[in-house]
């Protein structure tokens, strides 16, 4: 089964567009994000043969692996934990264990105001809905339920913890579809919210490293000049999505022609079989 919800309160969570991102994907036999993240679009797409989810930040990264590697104990764990405001204080206490760790990071995610409180404190959210009941709360509920999935769809993913352009490299090869969801130009957003931040010199530098791919890449990310300018020829779709805030906000994907080329050719087949199947 696929997890029907999110594991991970994270900023910039394709997890709402996922199926629209999704249905842009080309055919592939390798499928790699090197910006993995909250894995909401790797959680949500069918299988491939290879598939490597990767993120420099090690918090992720380990959380990933107790999903997959512990996901009984890690399940009881969550559903154990007390929705309280002396408990939020000291999730973000440092701890050597790391299926504890993983429990402190991914309850603080979802006790915290905003989408920064994985990282770092928001402020307790007891807010209540006008239903009376504490939205949050509902949401740790499922979680217990959701590691299971996770770990289940994780089970034959390979996970690494690598600077994003070494991916791009190691697997330059036509049958491979690369999706990365880099952190937002700075332009396009206010404050921080990572914690690997990208200045535009290392956006370009990505960028530099996509361009010489022979792999079918996607990108998605808010309108950005740097991104427009940089891609140039590639084939640009928008939807609007909503931020952690509520607010409307336009999402892109920038497809490479080789991308755009293959999902115009499983379109025209696809198109023909249908025909086909009618007469």
């Amino acid at each position: 089964m696929t997890p029907t919800r999110s594991i991970l309160r994270w900023h910039g969570s394709k997890w709402r567009i996922a199926p629209w991102v999704i249905s842009h994907f080309p055919p592939h036999k390798v499928y790699v994000e090197p910006f993995g993240g909250a894995a909401s679009v790797l959680l949500q797409k069918p299988r491939t043969l290879s598939e490597i989810y990767n993120d420099l930040d090690r918090d992720l990264v380990r959380m990933f692996r107790v999903i997959r590697d512990q996901p009984d104990e890690l399940a009881r764990a969550i559903a154990l934990s007390p929705y309280a405001r002396d408990e939020y204080r000291e999730l973000y206490e440092p701890v050597d264990d790391d299926l504890e760790a993983t429990r402190r990071f991914i309850i603080r995610s979802f006790m915290g105001m905003n989408s920064k409180g994985a990282l770092s404190k928001s402020g307790f959210d007891a807010r209540t809905n006008p239903d009376g009941f504490t939205s949050r709360l509902r949401s740790l509920a499922d979680l217990p339920e959701q590691v299971a999935l996770v770990a289940g769809r994780f089970l034959h993913v390979l996970i690494e913890n690598c600077d994003a352009k070494k991916l791009v490299k190691r697997y330059d090869r036509d049958d491979a579809l690369i999706y990365l969801d880099p952190p937002y130009v700075a332009e396009t957003r206010s404050g921080k919210y990572y914690a690997h931040e990208m200045t535009d010199a290392d956006h370009s530098a990505l960028l530099a490293a996509i361009d010489a791919s022979r792999a079918m890449v996607i990108i998605s990310g808010y309108p950005s000049e740097l991104y427009d300018s940089a891609m140039k020829g590639w084939h640009r779709v928008e939807t609007k999505a909503h931020t952690d805030g509520a607010k409307a906000r336009t999402e892109v994907l920038w497809i490479n022609p080789l991308a755009w080329s293959r999902i115009e050719r499983n379109q025209s087949s696809l198109f023909s079989n249908l025909k086909g199947d009618a007469a």
